[in-house]
């Protein structure tokens, strides 16, 4: 979710894709000057034009897996943290007064979410655990193991360990995606053959060059576009869109 005080750090990154694209037009069209001055009237040194439409067209399928993966890796981090708010939820509704009376657990599930909110999830992105939720999850581990002291029935129990095993499971699928959310390779290809594909559009109009000019600059604006939008989301828990700790607060 994009909130207002993130629209800063979104313009800030379109200004640097505007900035880059701007640059990569230039040479795109100091190119295409060069090409119209070497290889005009020359159409038996070059390749058949249909033949430049493969790098696009590379460019293009590329660019859909990895935003593919993008959107894929928000798609879990939103249902990791449902699920983990899910779990807390339920922990925290049977330890409650009214329900078990179990303080211990209940002090221990809001240490946890303390801890995850401010040492996981706001200080790293969820790229690493944090000592602090790993104390909190074995203050919670401990609470259930009193519970069995404190004639709590099996039934209600055996679903509060349950429960547990959710909340880890969720956990374990937050930093994961937390780990691995840019991929710097998968970006240097998207560019390389962005680059590229603007080389192979030059060289298609190297004997039209106001053409050439009018393509370089729909290309760019629609690759530059693309390229802001999936990159906003690149970062689950760390881009201008992303899903803050407050998703997993009860």
């Amino acid at each position: 979710m994009l909130h207002l005080n993130d629209l800063p750090g979104a313009f800030i990154l379109l200004g640097w894709i505007v900035a880059a694209s701007v640059v990569a037009l230039y040479a795109a069209q100091l190119l295409l000057r060069m090409f119209n001055n070497r290889l005009h009237g020359e159409a038996s040194a070059v390749p058949v034009n249909s033949f430049f439409g493969a790098i696009t067209t590379i460019w293009a399928l590329v660019f859909g897996f990895v935003a593919a993966d993008v959107w894929s890796a928000n798609s879990g981090a939103a249902v990791a943290a449902v699920e983990e708010r899910s779990a807390l939820i339920r922990l925290a509704g049977m330890a409650d007064a009214a329900a078990l009376d179990l303080p211990d657990l209940e002090g221990a599930l809001h240490r946890y979410v303390i801890a995850v909110s401010r040492s996981e999830w706001n200080e790293n992105g969820n790229r690493a655990p944090a000592p602090e939720a790993e104390v909190a999850l074995q203050s919670i581990r401990l609470a259930l193991l009193a519970a069995t002291a404190a004639d709590v029935p099996s039934v209600l129990l055996g679903k509060m360990i349950s429960d547990f095993d959710e909340l880890q499971d969720a956990r374990t699928k937050r930093l994961a995606i937390g780990a691995g959310d840019i991929q710097p390779l998968k970006w240097a290809l998207v560019i390389m053959l962005g680059l590229m594909s603007m080389v192979s559009i030059a060289f298609v109009h190297r004997d039209k060059p106001r053409a050439g000019r009018t393509a370089l600059k729909i290309f760019t604006i629609a690759a530059a576009a693309a390229i802001w939008l999936v990159l906003l989301h690149s970062a689950p828990y760390l881009g201008p869109v992303r899903i803050t700790s407050a998703e997993i607060a009860f």
